[in-house]
């Protein structure tokens, strides 16, 4: 019996690798703005000069660009694979004036392995909508020290979906602004805040924004890994520091 049962609690352990999904970036080397087709799907419908997208599926996929240039609009379709556990940095190259574009591999960077920890049970929460809300305020006050109104699961995932049905980065900034503005936000909701944005300067602009209101400005730390330039984490820990 302990044969069999070996095999397979290494399985088990195993399995949050194994479901450990890719990234894939693409960016234009000239900064020319594109759109990017995978697998017959529009992901960015505003042309940009960059683009990454996460939880890829591991394997083959069909890359179609549209790239506009001085020298007009290239199209180009490829097949690029994308291995287990990486992020694949692509770069988008033209080709003169042939109206040709073709993707090249820049980089494939090894992902952290995800490990699955259990959460301690949370305490339960008052009901907001009773009218005692000095009681509400106690409550929250002793639970999340000097944080206001901190921003709900439900409220965080209305502000997402807003922000995924608009094309426009200015938009996108404008929702997320609104949706924390009074309130406050915990530094692993502001990491799903910033994915929604397609441009690293709009993820730089809105993180400093947000910083006033995060509750765990010790754990700020934890958004750099969503930028793809060295300059914009210097840029954001120089920021912290002058404002602790």
């Amino acid at each position: 019996m302990r044969k069999f049962l070996l095999p397979f609690l290494l399985v088990l352990l195993a399995l949050p690798v194994w479901a450990q999904p890719s990234i894939l970036t693409f960016t234009a080397e000239r900064g020319e703005h594109f759109q990017v087709r995978v697998n017959g799907r529009i992901v960015n419908r505003s042309f940009t000069n960059y683009v990454r997208l996460n939880d890829v599926r591991p394997g083959e996929h069909y890359i179609e660009l549209r790239v506009k240039s001085r020298h007009g609009l290239y199209k180009m379709g490829q097949k690029v694979f994308v291995p287990h556990g990486v992020e694949a940095n692509y770069g988008v190259r033209t080709m003169g004036r042939s109206g040709k574009a073709y993707l090249k591999l820049l980089s494939e960077v090894p992902l952290r392995p995800i490990v699955v920890v259990p959460t301690p049970p949370l305490p339960r929460y008052p009901d907001y909508d009773r009218e005692d809300d000095n009681y509400d305020d106690r409550y929250r006050d002793n639970y999340y020290g000097d944080c206001r109104k901190l921003l709900s699961a439900r409220e965080l995932d209305h502000a997402i979906e807003a922000i995924r049905s608009r094309d426009f980065e200015s938009t996108k900034l404008s929702i997320a602004r609104d949706a924390l503005r009074g309130g406050s936000i915990m530094a692993d909701d502001l990491k799903r805040l910033l994915l929604q944005f397609d441009h690293e300067s709009t993820r730089v602009e809105f993180a400093k924004y947000a910083y006033d209101s995060l509750c765990d400005r010790e754990h700020f730390y934890y958004i750099y890994d969503l930028f793809r330039f060295d300059s914009s984490v210097r840029e954001l820990e120089e920021f912290s520091r002058r404002r602790r």
